[in-house]
């Protein structure tokens, strides 16, 4: 057996002959007989018998030479939806009960966790869980109460807490190596998980919905879309975040296999999040600064991640200690209803204003969504992000120097295939785009940056009277 399975509370797969209950020593096939759960029919529904207890080797079969024998096999364990290695809270006839080892049959989860949670305090769990994120510059308090609520959101979802559907964590920075992967492992960290890891490619063998359907027919139960360049524009994914019952799976040469997708949480990250309007409507985004210089705390030479799954008993007591106080009081809810899914949305934006004293949920979100789902925005904030890298924020720039960063940093420019993105194409391209995005404005905002426009007249070598403009990008 392996170490990870714990010494009690694991289960072997049994087999039995099933019989009439008539049949003279039949045993009834329930939890009284030494099994995981009660066995029902799954046509009629009544209790199953075997022809003694299940055993780990099976029944003996007997059969004559020259004699056909014809043997049916009924698959009758519980169904598995994962293997968690951390506790679960479970809801169970109205109360509360914690899941530390084994089998639990109301979430179809494993938990394969060698050690129990430790009993905590609020007061001293809130001050924990938001410790924990106290590395992070956020754009705005709505993105730190974003943060919070992805710290919750996977103990509610996979407790059953919450029915419905929940977001994806959209992890967003001004630049690279600010720490939005970072964060979302530490998400994964609190529950003794690593996420699986997926990466954007253009289809074919090995494209990004093909990985994504083997980590979720491998029950892989935080997935993460790494760092993410250009526009996501899945379909698959988009159907999969609202999708209820089960879900196909697909991957080459294997038929579908029927997957529960309440039991998943999905991370993207990306520097500049561009999606379909669909996808940011199913997406928590949050927001963060790189913090110049900053280094991210460690301990004995860990980092928060690896402290986070040696502390994992404390903080998952943490955890536990907010559902319990938010259960306690009703499992209350707001009136929010600016995001798609409202039952995730109203209830963690109760518990971050209430429990954590934090901003509303949704603070910020609106703009965020409604960014990423243009993409001229999206596109001239990857803008603004190489000029940042490359300490040009101040500096007038124009749009022909705008496509020269591009074409050097391969960044995709709205409206162009990929082979017009020349040096003639570009800079008329992206001219185009900031026309239409300043219209008669001379400044534009965004999240955390400002654009200025100057316009200067000059004229033609053919003597025309033309405009230049010029354009100035500042952190706001």
């Amino acid at each position: 057996m392996h170490v990870d399975l714990p010494a009690t509370g694991t289960k072997l797969r049994g087999y039995v002959q099933l019989v009439p209950s008539t049949y003279a020593g039949a045993v009834a096939l329930t939890t009284a007989n030494g099994l995981s759960t009660n066995l029902v029919d799954p046509v009629t529904g009544l209790q199953l018998y075997g022809a003694d207890k299940p055993h780990y080797l099976g029944p003996l079969i007997v059969g004559t030479r020259n004699v056909p024998v014809r043997l049916k096999f009924f698959n009758l364990l519980p169904k598995l939806n994962g293997l968690l290695h951390c506790p679960l809270m479970v809801e169970k006839d109205g109360r509360l009960h914690r899941v530390d080892q084994g089998y639990d049959d109301t979430t179809g989860f494993f938990v394969a966790s060698a050690q129990r949670t430790e009993k905590m305090q609020l007061v001293e769990a809130v001050e924990l869980l938001s410790g924990l994120l106290n590395d992070f510059d956020f754009v705005t308090p709505g993105d730190r109460s974003r943060a919070i609520a992805s710290l919750l959101t996977p103990a509610l979802k996979l407790g059953g807490l919450i029915k419905g559907s929940v977001p994806v964590d959209v992890a967003e920075s001004n630049a690279s190596q600010s720490g939005k992967t970072y964060r979302q492992r530490m998400v994964a960290a609190l529950y003794n998980q690593k996420p699986a890891v997926v990466t954007k490619k253009a289809g074919g063998v090995g494209s990004m919905e093909e990985t994504f359907s083997d980590h979720l027919i491998r029950g892989k139960v935080f997935i993460q879309f790494d760092n993410v360049r250009g526009k996501l524009d899945s379909q698959y994914l988009e159907s999969f975040l609202t999708a209820e019952g089960t879900f196909p799976a697909r991957i080459p040469f294997m038929p579908p296999v029927m997957i529960d997708p309440s039991k998943f949480i999905v991370f993207i990250s990306s520097n500049g999040f561009q999606a379909t309007k669909d996808l940011t409507n199913r997406a928590s985004i949050i927001r963060i600064r790189k913090r110049e210089g900053h280094q991210f705390r460690t301990l004995d030479g860990k980092d928060m991640v690896q402290l986070m799954f040696l502390w994992q008993p404390i903080l998952m007591g943490s955890v536990f200690a907010v559902v319990e106080e938010w259960h306690r009081r009703g499992k209350p809810k707001t009136n929010e209803t600016s995001h798609d899914f409202h039952e995730w949305c109203q209830s963690l934006d109760w518990i971050v204003q209430n429990i954590f004293q934090g901003a509303p949920l949704m603070n910020g979100h609106q703009e965020a969504k409604q960014r990423a789902a243009n993409p001229n925005l999206s596109f001239l904030r990857v803008v603004a992000i190489k000029l940042n890298e490359r300490h040009r924020l101040g500096q007038e720039v124009s749009a022909s120097e705008m496509a020269e960063l591009c074409l050097e940093d391969d960044v995709e420019i709205p409206g162009l295939s990929p082979e017009n993105q020349t040096t003639e194409q570009a800079p008329r391209q992206i001219g185009k785009i900031l026309g239409s995005l300043f219209a008669d404005r001379l400044e534009l905002s965004f999240d955390e940056f400002r654009v200025a426009r100057r316009q200067e007249w000059s004229r033609s070598e053919a003597g025309n009277s033309i405009t230049l403009n010029r354009y100035t990008f500042s952190l706001v």
